[in-house]
């Protein structure tokens, strides 16, 4: 490829409409990256793990309440749907939520962290309900300025912790975050979408978008809670206790950063794709493969590129995590291995077809809920690596089976005679 053939890429891609949305998602990731990963350097490692708990149990609060809600709204990109009804929908299930986390996990019902579980679930809340309204209009550059605005609160407090101005604790820097998440909303909310819903559109039936932010909700919780989360709270009660709950926090950061970039692109194909999926045909599935063509070399660079970040990161920057290298290096890569695919499921949700992660997601979850009561509550971090590997690469290998099984089925509905021709 010539340099005047790159250029020419490089042109189109900053003239493209989905542009500022994927500045807007890495702005959000790498910002979250400078943060997770300057916390580890100045708390302790059982302060870094219970910050861990806190935040982890805030996310998966605001995924219950949530369920599909983003999701399906996405999905009806340029048809109005329910929004304050789906707000308040939110509001009733993270209200339960946030009770069971304080009857249920240790130490979340002291009034100081309730409370900052409720604002951290709350704010959440309003972000993901805001930018997947944005991000359904296709009003990227309102998701830019609002993400960039987060992000500046997040630079500022990680400044302020590499230069010791303040005490830091994990209170502290789980309200930082719902600080960063309070300003993205407050953005969102105030900017006006380039694109509104068409006026001619038909809204979707009440009943068949709540029926579509169950299905996918299912599916959500199952990958947040069980897949993503669960070995924490085992860890929690483990050998280890909460400097196992730090490595393997420390672990999910850097691998998040790793994937900042196929994130991004991901959250920003998404939308296009789930538009071609509504009028099927040859359209979708020629974008399905020129996505596929370009983010397969992307993976494998980036799989590579964070074991090599991991390996040299941790005894330079996080050297009292030294002794944990190795357990670090394994979450990182079976992370990486398995997020790839992300793009099979993207793809499923926005051709409506989730429920064909039903049968992985469920098989997954047994493989998950049995590893850690087997190994993580025995043996700690070693029992955790092998769950989380058992878990992810078993949810891995499922969801592209189930995607080439579905692209099977729609070939051959494409090729079968139609009846009115027989």
């Amino acid at each position: 490829m010539s340099v005047r053939d790159l250029a020419a890429r490089l042109g189109r891609f900053r003239s493209g409409p989905s542009t500022p949305y994927v500045g807007a998602v890495t702005a959000r990731a790498a910002a979250r990256a400078v943060w997770g990963l300057t916390l580890p350097t100045m708390l302790s490692v059982a302060g870094y793990g219970r910050y861990q708990l806190i935040a982890t149990t805030a996310a998966m609060a605001a995924s219950v309440a949530l369920l599909g809600t983003p999701q399906t709204v996405v999905r009806h990109a340029g048809r109005r749907v329910p929004i304050r009804l789906l707000s308040a929908h939110a509001a009733v299930m993270a209200l339960v939520a946030i009770g069971v986390a304080a009857l249920l996990i240790p130490g979340m019902s002291v009034p100081i962290v309730t409370t900052t579980l409720a604002a951290a679930v709350g704010v959440a809340i309003a972000v993901a309900l805001l930018g997947a309204r944005a991000k359904a209009r296709l009003a990227f550059r309102t998701s830019l300025a609002a993400e960039l605005a987060g992000a500046g609160v997040l630079v500022v407090a990680a400044i302020a912790v590499s230069t010791r101005s303040f005490s830091w604790q994990p209170i502290s820097a789980v309200w930082v975050d719902s600080t960063a998440l309070a300003v993205t909303a407050a953005v969102l909310l105030r900017a006006r979408a380039t694109a509104a819903p068409s006026d001619t559109a038909a809204p979707p039936p009440t009943r068949a978008v709540f029926r579509d932010i169950y299905a996918v909700g299912a599916l959500v919780l199952l990958d947040a809670v069980l897949f993503r989360r669960l070995e924490i709270y085992f860890l929690e009660r483990s050998p280890d206790g909460l400097a196992g709950v730090a490595v393997l926090g420390l672990a999910l950061q850097i691998a998040s950063v790793a994937f900042l970039v196929p994130s991004a692109l991901l959250e920003a194909w998404q939308p296009r794709m789930a538009v071609l999926a509504s009028h099927g045909g040859v359209a979708f599935d020629g974008e399905v493969s020129r996505r596929t063509a370009q983010f397969a070399p992307l993976m494998a660079a980036v799989v590579l590129g964070g074991v090599a970040m991991t390996v040299v990161a941790v005894p330079l920057i996080f050297s009292h995590y030294r002794a944990w290298l190795g357990y670090i290096v394994g979450f990182v890569l079976i992370r990486l291995v398995s997020a790839g695919a992300g793009f099979y499921s993207a793809v499923l949700y926005a051709a409506g077809r989730h429920r064909a992660l039903y049968a992985p997601a469920i098989a997954s979850a047994v493989v998950a809920i049995a590893a850690n009561a087997t190994f993580t509550a025995r043996l700690g971090l070693r029992g955790a690596l092998i769950s989380y590997g058992a878990a992810q690469l078993t949810l891995a290998a499922l969801t592209v089976a189930a995607f080439h099984r579905m692209s099977r089925r729609a070939r051959a509905l494409e090729t079968a005679p139609h009846p009115a021709s027989a």
